[in-house]
């Protein structure tokens, strides 16, 4: 029973490993490619558990660490789907203003084909 328990928690970490590729860790970016202004990077406040305790541990140590681990898991989703909300008007501004310019630049084409044309 032990065993399967921490055999599930890490299938459950794996599994969001793989659903949430964004928490993977990434290399920070060098302060210097932080433009003058930016708010600085938010940090998650969730707590990482301790490390596993072996299936040595009792049953009850093994459950208070696998519902950490939950916790934790959890609270990272929770982080991850704030910053995409935070994020989702930045993105969409974004590619609004790359359908304007790829729209611009057809239009200027165009008028460029048409004036050599004439």
């Amino acid at each position: 029973m032990i065993l399967r328990t921490a055999i599930a928690c890490v299938a459950l970490a794996v599994g969001l490993g793989s659903a949430f590729p964004a928490l993977a860790q990434q290399a920070a970016a060098p302060a210097s490619a932080t433009p003058a202004g930016a708010a600085a990077m938010p940090k998650h406040s969730c707590v990482h558990p301790e490390a596993f305790p072996g299936k040595l541990a009792s049953e009850m140590r093994l459950k208070n660490w696998q519902k950490d681990f939950v916790a934790y898991v959890d609270c990272l989703k929770k982080f991850y789907d704030e910053q995409q909300a935070l994020a989702k008007p930045h993105v969409d501004a974004a590619n609004a203003a790359v359908v304007e310019y790829n729209n611009g630049v057809k239009e200027y084409n165009e008028t460029m084909q048409k004036a050599k044309e004439d």
